[in-house]
């Protein structure tokens, strides 16, 4: 167990930090993906502000909102990454105005204490959502080619400039 690592790419160290750090708070697109699976967002900035910033993207039907600003343009391109742990799937639409989409349940698979969920969004893009089998129990689970939405908290998603 490491206290401590470093993600190398092209043998140049691109991050370093303990194994939290660097998988909650990935400091470029390639960490992201390569500890942890992740859902990666394409988009541009269409507002900053000191507490907060919102992201258009083609993937998603509703603007992409982070809940702390980044220092950059408007119209910057940026990823957001939103591990699948953080994303839910329910039957009913979210209430928020933002960081959501609809899609169909392309697969499930049960892994025990939890269910690993990929949604197929209208754009094509696919959706994970790791899902404990407790919350599933309490709200109802979808089912393969169910229609659902996917949703996040504005605290779930970290802006990748790089």
């Amino acid at each position: 167990m490491a206290g401590r690592l470093a993600v190398m790419s092209e043998g140049r160290i691109v991050q370093v930090g303990s194994p939290n750090q660097v998988y909650e708070f990935p400091n470029s697109r390639f960490s992201a993906g390569f500890i942890g699976s992740t859902n990666l967002f394409e988009g541009t900035v269409v507002a900053d502000e000191p507490d907060h910033i919102f992201v258009e993207s083609e993937d998603l039907e509703t603007n992409i909102y982070v809940s702390h600003g980044i220092t950059g343009p408007l119209g910057m391109p940026v990823g957001i990454s939103v591990r699948p742990e953080r994303v839910k799937v329910s039957l009913d639409k979210p209430s928020t105005p933002h960081n959501w989409a609809r899609g169909v349940v392309s697969n499930v698979a049960y892994m025990g204490s939890y269910s690993l969920y990929h949604v197929r969004l209208p754009s094509g893009k696919t959706v994970v959502s790791n899902l404990s089998s407790s919350h599933l129990m309490s709200e109802g689970a979808p089912s393969y080619n169910d229609d659902v939405f996917v949703y996040w908290s504005p605290a779930s998603g970290v802006v990748l400039t790089q």
